[in-house]
């Protein structure tokens, strides 16, 4: 089961050990290079050092109550991590960030996105499209497999790929009209002289 940001985002971290919440979950960071959240920035009361983390790896269920960890050991300062400073040194936001797809056509920003639980991916983007395609959609679901290419001020997806079934003439639908209907804005031909001269008789 997907699992929206929102929910996420403000949700106690428990201890498995003593069973009581040892701070909430704050904002995400994200490895654009595969779009999984890596760690969650925590805060709360029992937390004495800024900034604080605490590695998805080591959630070991996310649920109704919350992310749960082993124990307050779990909480750690992200100083001296290299691969993880190394993340966050990419400055990576994923909300708020345009969407365009591989035909140079903008869809929208980045309103809101899922994750899966179990190993934190990032499955679904929620853009809110520009304004002149809001009277068309209220909100565009993109799929993790629509996604092509991740860039700092940019994601670009594929391009939606409907076809068109086209009329052929005489078929039903078809804007062709069949010539042997009366169409009084259809020329009608000229007789001839002769044509004439054979109708008066």
């Amino acid at each position: 089961m997907l699992v929206g940001i929102n929910h996420l985002i403000g949700a106690p971290v428990m201890s498995l050990q003593t069973g009581q919440p040892l701070a909430r979950l704050d904002s995400p960071i994200i490895n654009p290079r595969n779009l999984r959240i890596v760690a969650f920035y925590v805060s709360g009361p029992k937390v004495d050092f800024k900034p604080a983390v605490v590695f998805t790896d080591d959630i070991r269920e996310f649920g109704e109550i919350g992310a749960i960890v082993d124990s307050s050991d779990n909480i750690l300062s992200p100083e001296g991590m290299v691969r993880l400073l190394e993340v966050i040194n990419y400055n990576f936001l994923l909300t708020g960030l345009p969407v365009s797809d591989d035909h140079h056509q903008k869809i929208g920003k980045v309103d809101s996105f899922t994750v899966d639980p179990v190993n934190f991916m990032i499955r679904q983007l929620y853009v809110k499209p520009t304004l002149l395609q809001r009277f068309l959609v209220a909100n565009v679901v993109i799929n993790r497999q629509q996604i092509i290419k991740i860039e700092p001020k940019r994601i670009i997806v594929k391009a939606p790929t409907v076809q068109q079934k086209q009329a052929s003439p005489g078929s039903e639908g078809s804007h062709f009209l069949d010539p042997k209907l009366d169409n009084p804005f259809r020329k009608k031909p000229t007789p001839s002289p002769n044509q004439a001269r054979s109708d008066d008789n």
